[in-house]
C-alpha cells in the first residue's frame, strides 16, 4: 500500500478570459508542467486514522487534498463502491512536503489534488475512467484538471475543466516568485478587458518570441492593480520574464537573456 511521488509546478505560457458564464470568468489557457526547478513530495500510507500533514498554510476543511477526498467518497459511495475500499480512505496518512509556494499562480493546491488522485486510481485500484475523474477535480478547484491529465502541455478551457494536450517538445524553465500571496478572487475583480491574441497554436518559445507578457496573460493587468509592490517588480523585470496565471510568480525560459 505505502507509495510516494512527486508534484510539479505549472505556468500559464497564455492566459485569455473569453467571457463570463453562471458569475464565473471563462478562459483558455495554456499550462505547461515546469520539471527542472522545485517540486513537492507526497508519501501515503494506512494508518488507524486520517492525517493529512503538510505546511499548508489553511485550515483541514479550505485544504485542496481534503476536499478532494471527500468528493472522491461521495462518488464511490454513489457507484456503490465495497465498504472496505471507503473505510481504506478514512485511513489514509497523508505527507506532503511542500515547495511549490501557494497563491503564487504555479498551481500549488491544485497540483498536489490532482496528482494525488491520479495516484489513488492507480494504486488502489479504483478503475474510475479520466472523465470520472475530471467531474471530481471540477468541484475542487480549476487547474486541479490539467493535472490530473499528467501532460506536460495543454490547453484548458471555460474554468479549467476542459482539457486538451498541447503537443510541443519540452523546455526548461526559470521561476521568480516574490514573498507574497495573490489571491485569485481579488485580481479577478478587477479585470476589465482582454487583449487580441491570435497566436494559440504556436509553440510555447515562439509565443515568447511574439507577444509582450500583458498580451500573453490578460490578469497581468489587474493583479498589478490589486498589489503594488508587484507592480514594482514588474517594472524592474526585463520583457523575456511573463506572468502566470493570477500571480504573482513570473516566469523565463532557461538561458533567456
Amino acid at each position: 500500500m505505502p507509495f510516494s511521488f512527486e508534484v510539479y509546478p505549472k505556468i500559464n505560457v497564455f492566459l485569455k478570459i473569453l467571457g463570463l458564464h453562471g458569475g464565473y470568468h471563462t478562459l483558455i489557457s495554456r499550462l505547461v508542467l515546469v520539471k527542472n526547478t522545485f517540486k513537492d513530495f507526497v508519501s501515503i500510507q494506512a494508518g488507524s486514522a486520517f492525517a493529512l500533514k503538510g505546511n499548508f498554510g489553511c485550515a483541514l476543511q479550505e485544504n485542496t487534498i481534503y476536499q478532494m477526498l471527500q468528493v472522491l467518497k461521495c462518488h464511490l459511495q454513489a457507484k456503490q463502491t465495497p465498504p472496505s475500499l471507503l473505510k481504506l480512505l478514512d485511513t489514509l496518512h497523508v505527507e506532503v512536503e511542500k515547495h511549490i509556494p501557494t497563491q503564487a499562480g504555479l498551481g500549488g493546491g491544485s497540483a498536489d489534488a490532482g496528482v494525488l488522485l491520479a495516484q489513488l486510481n492507480r494504486h488502489l485500484n479504483l478503475d474510475l475512467s479520466l472523465p470520472e475523474c475530471y467531474a471530481i477535480g471540477a468541484q475542487v478547484g480549476s487547474d486541479v484538471n490539467f493535472f490530473i491529465s499528467g501532460y506536460p502541455s495543454a490547453h484548458v478551457y471555460g474554468r479549467g475543466e476542459w482539457v486538451s494536450p498541447f503537443e510541443e517538445p519540452p523546455l526548461e524553465w526559470e521561476i521568480l516568485t516574490p514573498p507574497m500571496a495573490c489571491q485569485t478572487a481579488r485580481v479577478y475583480a478587477l479585470f476589465e478587458k482582454t487583449s487580441p491574441f491570435g497566436g494559440m497554436h504556436l509553440p510555447s518559445d515562439q509565443l515568447l518570441k511574439k507577444y509582450g507578457r500583458s498580451a500573453l496573460n490578460d490578469l497581468l493587468t489587474p493583479a498589478l492593480k490589486a498589489y503594488p509592490k508587484l507592480a514594482q517588480l514588474d517594472k524592474q523585470l526585463p520583457p523575456h520574464w511573463f506572468f502566470s496565471g493570477s500571480g504573482g510568480s513570473f516566469f523565463t525560459l532557461k538561458g533567456s537573456a
